[in-house]
């Protein structure tokens, strides 16, 4: 059963970044195309995931974004880390455009993320242009936006 909840939050993770194809950022059109062809094509996606009861252990601040300080509520499978474009060399797409990350935008996927694509820390992950932002909004940043190039 959680397996198949995974499965359907990866699902519609791919359809809420396809929300973003006919305009992105601002980008539209030949904007978007030549933004395309500073990019190559990525040749696989990496999925990682994290044992929350390991990575917990090491909390010694809690916030109210942190699973990890959920007590009875924490984590207690394997959750997603990441979803990410690679290419075979080792390396990745990251950064493709600016686009700013809009949390309001995935609201009604709020309770699937924070299931199984939890934040563990209380940190404010960097995003591409030199901000902080949240866990989801550096993860899209860094890594999903790509995906739509």
């Amino acid at each position: 059963m959680a397996h198949r909840s995974l499965l359907q939050v990866l699902f519609v993770t791919f359809l809420s970044a396809s929300a973003y194809l006919p305009e992105i950022g601002g980008l539209a059109g030949d904007d978007l195309v030549e933004v395309n062809r500073s990019q190559r094509e990525f040749d696989y996606f990496a999925l990682s995931l994290q044992w929350p009861g390991t990575y917990c252990r090491g909390t010694r601040h809690c916030c109210s974004k942190n699973a990890c300080c959920r007590g009875s509520n924490a984590p207690t499978q394997f959750t997603i880390h990441g979803l990410w474009p690679d290419y075979n060399d080792g390396s990745w797409p990251s950064c493709c455009y600016r686009s700013d990350f809009k949390e309001e935008e995935i609201a009604t996927l709020n309770d699937g993320l924070e299931k199984y694509w939890p934040s563990l820390s209380c940190g404010s992950p960097s995003t591409c242009h030199g901000g902080k932002g949240s866990f989801w909004g550096h993860e899209w940043g860094n890594h999903l936006q790509s995906l739509l190039l």
